[in-house]
């Protein structure tokens, strides 16, 4: 019985896939249950996760682990607190409204903040690797970095040329890589090669 959910999942994926590239009254009809069966199993994986993720950090807290058990009963007690007021008062309301700016907008700044340093250390621990690499990308770091004040001009003739030329070739050669790996899994999947529904 091994063979059933691999001819399942073919199937599913080629009707998905037919459906979008061609017209037809039975495709379309299958398609779009497809489709919509997955945002109903989307629904409980959700569900599920954030199930384990209470159960999980809520038994941190109650074996009073040494490590962590502080920061999981802030955790318990977040998803507590937002899931009843969006259960109580419903997710288009002024409360729930009132956390998303308040509490999470203003942890989102923090963690932002929080990236500059980050990326300062990183840079420095770029500097001290002595290699011709890390010199290059320091050099164009500093002429970005220092293009982004109206100091001097030809740097930010430099800074604009390269987030133009340079960074978006290499964006779109990092894009045109994740659309071919995700073709290539999608392919493994649909001709039965990789299996891990199979168990």
């Amino acid at each position: 019985m091994r063979w059933l959910p691999t001819t399942i999942a073919i199937a599913v994926g080629l009707i998905v896939l037919i459906d979008y590239f061609f017209e037809a009254p039975l495709l379309d009809a299958l398609g779009f249950a497809f489709r919509e069966w997955t945002i109903i199993l989307t629904a409980f994986a959700l569900l599920l996760g954030v199930i384990n993720l209470v159960q999980v950090h809520l038994s941190r807290v109650i074996h009073r682990q040494e490590t962590g058990a502080g920061y999981s009963a802030l955790v318990v007690i977040t998803a507590t607190v937002v899931a009843l007021t969006g259960l109580w008062f419903g997710l288009p309301s002024e409360p729930m409204t009132w956390l998303f700016d308040n509490v999470y907008v203003s942890l989102q700044s923090a963690f932002f903040a929080l990236t500059a340093f980050f990326l300062a250390t990183a840079a420095y621990r770029a500097l001290r690797a002595r290699t011709i690499e890390a010199t290059w990308m320091l050099v164009i770091a500093l002429i970005v970095f220092i293009g982004q004040t109206p100091l001097l001009g030809i740097l930010a003739d430099a800074r604009e040329w390269v987030l133009n030329v340079p960074a978006t070739a290499g964006v779109r050669g990092i894009l045109i890589g994740v659309a071919l790996g995700t073709m290539a899994t999608a392919l493994r999947l649909l001709l039965g090669w990789d299996r891990p529904y199979s168990g």
